[in-house]
């Protein structure tokens, strides 16, 4: 009997596993009027934007009912304040009982505690590449092996004028174009030659509108993976960097860990220019009559 239970649970691990390491998400970003995303796992669609109407039962709203939820409410409030003043009561003491300890010590002894609290924690110069590198070491794990499928992605740019709006169109025309070529170089990117994308000009709009259709799959296994690796190499950096508070000195440097190499950016052309607005144009010079 109990081997039986040893091997059931031995093959739900690896079910588990299989799942886990098999298994795509697709996450559907719908930017149209209003935002929609969608989580679909094993076929299942899970909405998640727009949020669901709340649905109201009138029978819950009755004069009983009310008068006995605002009295369960007033009691619950009642409840957290005396909490939270009993909490702020022992911060206090806490922090009185903590400032006649220090007025007690001397000058040196103050000096030699703050020593020994600054020695405990590694040193911001130290932590902050570690913390640089374990993030260009989990983007370029798991951005290597999301798949973008891009069905829709237009941009209708407007602003308060002509020159305002020409302006503008030029900035998102080149951001797009570095946007897709960098999506191209990072991650797979699916449907890009037959996907719909536009950037145009429009004096009638005070801002700019977006309207895309990107799915996004992405590996569970993957993403698993990915954040165990990082989480090793910090914990392993971290070790190494956490000085030792009878040998502070001891602190070994921060390991070179692989991250997401540096990606050159692509050259876009410059946009083509946006159509004039009707009424801005100038009229011909009238030629000069000949002099007599």
């Amino acid at each position: 009997m109990v081997g039986w239970i040893i091997l059931g649970v031995f093959g739900f691990i690896i079910l588990l596993l299989v799942l886990l390491f098999t298994v795509h998400a697709y996450i559907n970003i719908d930017l149209k009027d209003e935002l929609a995303l969608t989580v679909r796992v094993l076929g299942i669609p899970i909405k998640i934007l727009p949020k669901k109407p709340k649905k109201y039962n009138i029978k819950k709203y009755t004069l009983k009912k009310i008068r006995k939820r605002d009295a369960k409410a007033a009691k619950k409030a009642l409840k957290k304040r005396a909490a939270a003043k009993k909490k702020a009561a022992e911060k206090a003491k806490k922090k009185a009982e903590k400032k006649a300890e220090l007025a007690k010590l001397t000058k040196a002894e103050k000096k030699a505690l703050k020593k020994a609290k600054k020695a405990k924690r590694p040193k911001m110069t130290e932590l902050i590449p570690l913390v640089t590198r374990i993030v260009g070491l989990f983007f370029s794990r798991f951005f290597g092996k999301i798949h973008i499928k891009v069905a829709r992605f237009n941009i209708r740019v407007g602003g308060g004028d002509a020159m305002a709006v020409a302006m503008t169109y030029g900035v998102v025309y080149q951001s797009v174009g570095y946007l897709m070529k960098l999506l191209e170089k990072i991650c797979h990117v699916d449907g890009l030659k037959k996907a719909e994308i536009s950037v145009v000009p429009d004096y009638t709009l005070a801002g700019i509108v977006f309207d895309c259709d990107l799915t996004f799959r992405v590996s569970l296994g993957n993403l698993v993976g990915a954040l165990l690796k990082a989480g090793f190499a910090f914990l392993k950096g971290y070790i190494k960097i956490k000085p030792d508070p009878d040998h502070p000195e001891t602190a070994v440097p921060v390991p070179d860990i692989p991250h997401a190499p540096k990606i050159p950016l692509p050259v876009i052309p410059s946009p083509p220019s946006p159509p004039k607005a009707i009424g801005s144009e100038k009229p011909p010079d009238a030629p000069l009559p000949p002099v007599m």
